[in-house]
């Protein structure tokens, strides 16, 4: 089966934070396990973020370490582990948050990648898309909205 990547319009009143732990929230309640790519500042932010940005919910996740044990549904992996391949094994939903198309990991998964209002991103954006295109991916393109997930 194909991998597919998924890319998210925002407008200009999305928060890309909030956006991303929507989607997470939404996939969780599927049972999909994710894995959340990202520079280790931004990994931080939704770190905490995840803990307080719904008051009656959690949602079991944890910044992984070299040599942790792959033992959540919701992984957050810093730009250090991308070479990591045991651990995409174990996971079928990534959302990508940094500025490259993910293309190593191509066994049947589902790429997330949301596309800010700004013209930067949109670039990097449209650059990501033409690799996926590339790379055989199924592409997927919506405005964002929470039940487009």
């Amino acid at each position: 089966m194909k991998s597919t990547a998924y890319f998210y319009s925002l407008n200009r009143n999305h928060n890309l934070d909030l956006c991303i732990c929507n989607c997470i929230k939404h996939l969780y309640k599927k049972e999909n396990k994710i894995i959340i790519v990202s520079s280790d500042h931004k990994i931080e932010k939704l770190d905490k973020l995840l803990w307080t940005f719904e008051q009656n919910s959690f949602l079991p996740h944890k910044i992984y370490k070299d040599g942790d044990k792959i033992d959540t549904p919701i992984l957050l992996l810093s730009l250090d582990y991308l070479n990591k391949s045991e651990i995409f094994s174990e996971y079928k939903s990534i959302i990508n948050n940094q500025a490259a198309a993910l293309l190593k990991i191509t066994n049947d998964i589902n790429i997330f990648e949301f596309v800010d209002d700004d013209e930067t991103n949109k670039s990097i954006s449209r650059k990501k898309y033409l690799d996926y295109k590339k790379y055989n991916f199924t592409l997927i393109h919506k405005a964002y909205n929470e039940q487009t997930i």
